[in-house]
């Protein structure tokens, strides 16, 4: 029978390093799933943030609507006045026209008798047209400053619309700003603690690393040493004579296969996951018999004792593949 060295402990760490890989894979991958639930949340209430801005905007604009009705029946109303003072002095005018007709009928009538009158009454015509002229203009005038105020504090109220509008856009940019800053740092402060975080595992990696290598060293002198007692048990011709093989020997086989046919680390993984049920890695200790003998490597009572000391050295009641692929190897 040809001698099987078995993999290198290259492939072994290599095996061992895939193992720690795919489960960062998966951590991240769930970093990645919760980043984007945050994501999400933070859109949903960006969302209701877009929502009030929009009812506030909607009424603002119901309250210049308003301030622009108001505006326009006030302007109905000067121009109401307007065409009142209007019809009153078109109506004073007609008054005026009847009086002068009346006073050059009269005039004709008694020219010479109502001379002195009639030269009174066209001054006194004259003042009174003067009068009602500067009072018509003094109406115009005061409609005109009226109207100006009523502008100027049109023009008021929008200015100071307009600026409150600005002051609020300037506050809610400043908090966007400061909301922005504020998540900015946040997002770096966890990047910062998963960096620190990825470093202790590599720091974890390469300690558990060397760890196994240690445990592995630890195996191989404790099969060097019970392959000496084994050999010295194996001297007694009452053992060997029986016809079955001696315990030094049956380890050997169980421990270093060494036929031609024997398993591949594949089938040895096949028929790991056999008994694996939850997929986890793990198998429980009982389950070790059965599995060597699918692998075609049968253990006695003994043999099976001292296999599960060295697998289960915490005694949880659990082998994992790791440390009996290390086994199957060693």
């Amino acid at each position: 029978m040809t001698s099987y060295a078995g993999p290198s402990g290259q492939d072994q760490d290599m095996a061992s390093t895939n193992i720690l890989m795919e489960k960062r894979a998966r951590k991240m991958a769930e970093e990645d799933a919760l980043r984007l639930y945050n994501r999400v949340r933070q859109l949903q209430k960006e969302e209701s943030k877009a929502l009030k801005r929009i009812q506030d905007t909607k009424q603002k604009a119901k309250e210049i609507i308003r301030l622009r009705e108001r505006n326009e029946l006030q302007r109905q109303e000067k121009e109401a006045r307007y065409q009142a003072l209007q019809i009153e002095v078109e109506r004073q005018k007609q008054e005026n026209l009847k009086l002068k007709e009346d006073i050059m009928r009269n005039k004709t009538e008694q020219e010479n008798k109502l001379w002195a009158d009639k030269v009174t009454t066209v001054q006194q015509t004259k003042e009174e047209r003067a009068e009602f002229e500067r009072m018509l203009a003094e109406s115009k005038l005061l409609s005109r400053k009226e109207a100006l105020e009523q502008k100027e504090a049109v023009r008021k109220q929008q200015e100071e619309a307009r600026r409150k509008i600005e002051q609020l856009k300037i506050n809610r940019l400043q908090m966007a700003q400061d909301e922005y800053e504020r998540r900015l740092k946040e997002e770096m402060d966890a990047k910062a603690a998963k960096e620190a975080e990825i470093e202790r595992l590599a720091q974890l990696e390469m300690q558990l690393i060397e760890r196994l290598k240690s445990k592995q060293m630890e195996q191989r002198r404790a099969y060097q040493q019970l392959e000496a007692v084994l050999s010295l048990g194996g001297s007694s011709p009452s053992k060997t004579g029986s016809g079955k093989a001696s315990p030094r020997t049956q380890p050997a086989q169980a421990q270093q296969p060494e036929q031609p046919g024997e398993p591949s680390e594949e089938d040895v993984a096949r028929a790991f996951s056999v008994y694996d049920v939850d997929a986890v890695g793990e198998i429980a200790a009982t389950s070790l018999e059965p599995l060597m003998r699918d692998l075609g490597v049968p253990l006695n009572g003994t043999q099976l004792s001292q296999a599960i000391a060295q697998l289960d050295t915490e005694q949880r009641g659990v082998i994992s593949f790791g440390e009996f692929l290390l086994w199957w190897k060693g």
